[in-house]
C-alpha cells in the first residue's frame, strides 16, 4: 500500500497564551492519560498492526473534509468497484482540492513557486514545527511531571511542551519550533504553539506558513490506550483564508525504536 505522504485567535474557548479555565491542570494526585511510548503512522512496517481499522489503513496527511470523503468511498456501495489505489488517488486529489480552496493568493503563489530542489532538508536543515507534526516517521512521548518531550526521526525537531500552567512569553523570539504549552481535556492532550517563524509547513502538500502562524494540536488516545488521533490546526491568515485542519492517526508500537541517524546533505540538483 502506498502511503501519501498577527491577531489573537480562539480554539475550544481558549485565547492564545491562556490555558482555559476548564482544562485539567497537572496535579500530582491525578494521573492524566499516558501518552508515553513510540507511536507510528501506517507505514509498510506497521500496516499489519491489529489496532489499525480500515480508515487508519488508508490514512495519510488528509484534511478533516477528506476523512469525511473517505467514509463515503469506503462505505457507500456505489464505490465498491474502486480499488485501493483508486481510493488513495481520490483522497490525494480531494485533499489538494480542499487546500487549494483554502489558500489565500499569497499562499497559492508561494506554493506554486515551491521546488523540491529548494527544500532546506536537502542540506540537512531541520524541519519547522508543522512539518515535524505532520511527518510520517515514528514519534516518542516522554511524559514528565511538568512537561512532555516529543522526539522523532529524520529532521524533525525535538520538542518541549510545557504543562506547568505558564503562558507564552509576551515578546517571544520567533523560531522554526515556536513556543508550546499544553493542557489536558479528558483523554486529549492539547498543545498550542506560537512565535513560529515562516517555513515550509509540509513538502508533500506544498504548503508554507508565515511568521504570523499559530498551531493547535490535539492528541486523543483511545480507551484501550493503543490508538492516537492526531489533529493539527494551522491558523495563518497570510496563507489560508480560514484555519486548515489536517489529521493523521497513529498506533502504539512498543517494539519500534527511533532511528536517529545523522543526516547527510545532498549535493547537486534533482
Amino acid at each position: 500500500m502506498v502511503v501519501l505522504a498577527s491577531s489573537f485567535f480562539v480554539f475550544s474557548g481558549c485565547t492564545t497564551g491562556e490555558v482555559p479555565a476548564d482544562s485539567e491542570p497537572v496535579d500530582p494526585q491525578v494521573t492524566p492519560v499516558d501518552l508515553s511510548g513510540v507511536w507510528s503512522t501506517n507505514s509498510f512496517d506497521t500496516l499489519d498492526n491489529p489496532d489499525w481499522d480500515i480508515v487508519g489503513q488508508f490514512s495519510s496527511r488528509l484534511t478533516t473534509e477528506t476523512y469525511e470523503h473517505l467514509q463515503t468511498l469506503l462505505y457507500d456501495s456505489t464505490n465498491d468497484h474502486l480499488s485501493a489505489t483508486e481510493i488513495i488517488d481520490a483522497l490525494e486529489e480531494h485533499t489538494f482540492a480542499v487546500i487549494d480552496d483554502r489558500l489565500t493568493e499569497t499562499g497559492r503563489s508561494v506554493g506554486n513557486a515551491f521546488d523540491l530542489a529548494d527544500d532546506p532538508a536537502i542540506q540537512c536543515e531541520s524541519f519547522g514545527i508543522f512539518r515535524t507534526v505532520l511527518h510520517s516517521d515514528p514519534i516518542e512521548f516522554e511524559v514528565l511531571d511538568d512537561r512532555i518531550i516529543i522526539t522523532g526521526e529524520d529532521l524533525t525537531v525535538d520538542r518541549t511542551v510545557y504543562l506547568d500552567g505558564r503562558n507564552h512569553p509576551e515578546e517571544g523570539v520567533k523560531s522554526p519550533i515556536g513556543h508550546s504549552i499544553g493542557w489536558y481535556e479528558g483523554r486529549t492532550l492539547v498543545v498550542e504553539t506560537v512565535n513560529i517563524s515562516s517555513n515550509l509547513a509540509d513538502d508533500s502538500l506544498a504548503i508554507h506558513n508565515s511568521d504570523g502562524a499559530k498551531g493547535l494540536e490535539r492528541y486523543t488516545i483511545s480507551s484501550n490506550g493503543r490508538n492516537l488521533d492526531v489533529e493539527l490546526t494551522i491558523d495563518d491568515p497570510v496563507m489560508f483564508r480560514e484555519p486548515l485542519i489536517i489529521k493523521r492517526p497513529r498506533v502504539l508500537t512498543p517494539n519500534v525504536e527511533l532511528d536517529r541517524q545523522p543526516c547527510e546533505s545532498i549535493s547537486g540538483q534533482f
